[in-house]
């Protein structure tokens, strides 16, 4: 079929346009809190309470993807054919009574261990009281992301938005008032994250009371485990690729190194708040809903190629602007990390297409493969820094994390071609690519200072004009996308 020729393929790529845009502006809320206050936490808290502030991060990203248990991906997977059968109230409910149940006791281990992990992963004894508080609020937050994913699955996309703002607008004026107010420093940031988190899950059982009521169903619940557990794993093997390297960073060099290592990190990440997260939130559904659809293989296809022209040119402008961006909001002490944030960045474009090439060992139920080749990578990943964090620095963090991404996706995407064969574009998804790296190269050449910011700005406009020009994005691929925007 000829790229301009209209399908239900396009229908459903348009779809996924919408509703990335829309899960776009939420991400963006949700993550824009990292951003803002990075000005507040380099010139209000000392470079090693920011270190700190970092490695807690850390800790709550990998408590967000053990907390849930795989029920929240099971839930995505099994919600829309349980409503077919009336019966989803009893997925829902039991979901989060099992993820209530099994966080309590994750929790009590967590506090009682408080000396132990502020000793050995933060090499701090006397931050014990400010980990065992920040442990309750990761426990409390939990119920953010099950209120969200209900909302994504029902696609109310302006509630969805709402509480994300207010969620956000809270903990930015608490954070402030806290950290600049009272000068309460370290302590007033988790204060800040103990009071949202405990509203967001004071909203999230009420929620659940008044829509679902409280039954719980051991087989259902049993089913969704035994789909969405070896996900975890799978998952904490993408929080090694990602994390592990400021705790080495740490344990190699110093906190303070770490600190930077972490603000320049989050400057990367810019990509995956912007695009990546929400692309796969609004995937996901889709991915499963084209399950022996006639156009599915179709819709993989294009949903590779749009993404990987959108993501080039994404990742090729937050690499050339990303350097005035830390300038204008950090420290002298924080611009060593400037190097490094194209290679995270690119790290996050492949996760993207990871998450398109991963359709058939999802739809046909390969959870266990999936996480035998994240433990791998995983495994390759911490070997890789112990290597080469001592011989480079955090340059060989960023490199080890690039390495480590390309691998997954590699051997996600053997895993699903040997069950669902789609023939990607590759000819000219490798061209996309290598234009955005060739427009890349133009930023770095050296000019006279005022003329450096035209010469990235350059950069940036020349790829999508030589990629039409190239004929790697027709007008009429451009036209449907800018198109499927009409109807939000």
């Amino acid at each position: 079929m000829k790229p301009d020729v209209f399908s239900a393929a396009d229908g459903e790529l348009s779809r996924v346009g919408k509703n990335t845009a829309i899960y776009s502006l939420g991400n963006i809320l949700s993550k824009a809190v990292s951003f803002l206050l990075i000005p507040l936490y380099t010139h209000y808290l000392s470079t090693y309470e920011v270190g700190i502030l970092v490695l807690l991060e850390v800790l709550e990203v990998l408590y967000s993807y053990v907390a849930p248990m795989g029920m929240i991906t099971a839930l995505w997977r099994y919600f829309h054919v349980e409503q077919k059968a009336g019966v989803e109230k009893k997925l829902v409910s039991g979901s989060w009574l099992f993820i209530l149940g099994v966080n309590a006791l994750l929790l009590f281990v967590l506090i009682f261990s408080d000396r132990f992990i502020a000793g050995v992963y933060l090499s701090d004894r006397s931050l014990s009281g400010v980990v065992a508080l920040f442990c309750v609020c990761i426990y409390l937050g939990v119920s953010r992301l099950f209120f969200l994913t209900l909302m994504r699955i029902y696609e109310r996309a302006l509630l969805f938005i709402t509480v994300v703002f207010v969620d956000f607008v809270l903990l930015i004026l608490l954070t402030i008032g806290f950290v600049v107010g009272l000068d309460w420093g370290l302590w007033g940031v988790v204060y800040a994250k103990l009071i949202s988190a405990g509203l967001m899950f004071i909203a999230t059982c009420i929620l659940i009371m008044r829509k679902y009521g409280l039954r719980y169903d051991h087989a259902t619940v049993m089913r969704s485990l035994r789909y969405g557990f070896p996900l975890i794993f799978h998952g904490v093997s993408l929080l090694i690729l990602s994390m592990s390297d400021r705790w080495l960073i740490k344990q190699f060099i110093s906190v303070e190194a770490a600190g930077v290592y972490g603000i320049a990190y989050k400057f990367g990440m810019i990509l995956n708040m912007v695009l990546v997260t929400p692309f796969i939130q609004a995937w996901q559904p889709i991915l499963f809903r084209l399950e022996n659809h006639p156009d599915q293989k179709l819709t993989y296809q294009r949903a590779a190629l749009h993404f990987m022209q959108i993501a080039t040119w994404a990742w090729l402008g937050l690499s050339v602007f990303a350097k005035y961006f830390v300038i204008w909001t950090t420290t002298e002490a924080y611009y060593a990390g400037i190097p490094i944030i194209p290679w995270i960045a690119f790290s996050y474009l492949l996760y993207g297409l990871q998450n398109i090439f991963n359709a058939g060992a999802l739809i046909h139920n390969e959870t266990i493969k999936m996480m035998t080749y994240g433990v791998i990578t995983a495994a390759v990943n911490i070997g890789l820094n112990l290597v080469l964090i001592p011989k480079w620095g955090m340059q060989g963090a960023a490199v080890v994390t690039v390495i480590s991404y390309l691998l997954l996706m590699l051997l996600i995407l053997q895993l699903s071609q040997s069950r669902l064969t789609v023939n990607w574009r590759w000819e000219k998804m490798l061209a996309i690519l290598a234009l955005g790296m060739t427009c890349y190269s133009v930023s770095l050449i050296d000019l006279d200072a005022p003329l450096n910011f035209l010469r990235d700005v350059m950069a940036v406009v020349l790829f999508p004009v030589l990629l039409i020009s190239l004929k790697l994005l027709s007008f009429g691929e451009a036209r449907r996308f800018v198109f499927s925007f009409k109807s939000m």
